[in-house]
């Protein structure tokens, strides 16, 4: 069941979209994403541990649990594209996907990064442990003493963080990294709504999925 949760107005995108999946080949776009399709023609989208089930009607949880627009929004996005692209193994910034209209933006820093800080500094065991919960796992190349987890935001779409713990000399820090070919499933605009949500379950005391 849809929750009736409004994220920045993403109800109104929601509600656009629909009338776009009603057209949307469905079957195609899950055979490129290496979706199941169930026996109801649903795609079968995992996203954190949760699948949410994609068709002409929209949105919903194989849990019948409620979630929010904006996830409802993202998925509906991703299969609307229905890229049949494949990840390039090549992890960027948030700014290097956008390109220049995001140069100078703190966005990446502010509102995803510094979350994460705040959360987990001193927290290392409970940063692994709640990854370890959505399918994350340690990869990628890092800095000495950095933690590096691999999760896939959505098929295909990896994004890795870089956490570095406080010691006596520096502060704690970290840095999400995105695939470059990323924007090749969802467009950056979107991308950006998927990774905030995915930071805010992340950083919650206690997940819900």
């Amino acid at each position: 069941m849809k929750d009736t949760l409004i994220i920045g107005g993403h109800k109104k995108i929601y509600e656009d979209l629909l009338q776009c999946l009603k057209s949307a080949d469905i079957a195609t776009s899950a055979r490129h994403l290496d979706l199941a399709l169930n026996a109801k023609g649903e795609a079968e989208v995992p996203f954190f541990g949760t699948t949410y089930l994609v068709s002409h009607e929209g949105v919903r949880r194989a849990d019948e649990k409620r979630f929010s627009d904006a996830i409802a929004s993202a998925l509906i996005h991703y299969i609307l594209k229905g890229s049949d692209c494949r990840s390039k193994g090549q992890f960027v910034t948030l700014a290097q996907l956008a390109g220049p209209l995001f140069e100078h933006s703190s966005y990446a820093q502010s509102a995803l990064e510094r979350p994460i800080v705040k959360r987990f500094q001193t927290k290392i065991h409970e940063l692994l442990t709640i990854a370890a919960s959505v399918g994350g796992h340690p990869g990628g190349e890092a800095g000495l003493g950095a933690v590096s987890l691999i999760f896939n935001l959505l098929p295909h779409i990896p994004i890795q963080l870089i956490f570095y713990d406080r010691d006596d000399e520096f502060p704690a820090r970290a840095t999400l990294l995105f695939d470059r070919n990323a924007t090749q499933f969802i467009d950056f605009e979107v991308l950006a709504v998927a990774v905030t949500v995915f930071v805010r379950f992340l950083t919650k005391d206690q997940p819900e999925r």
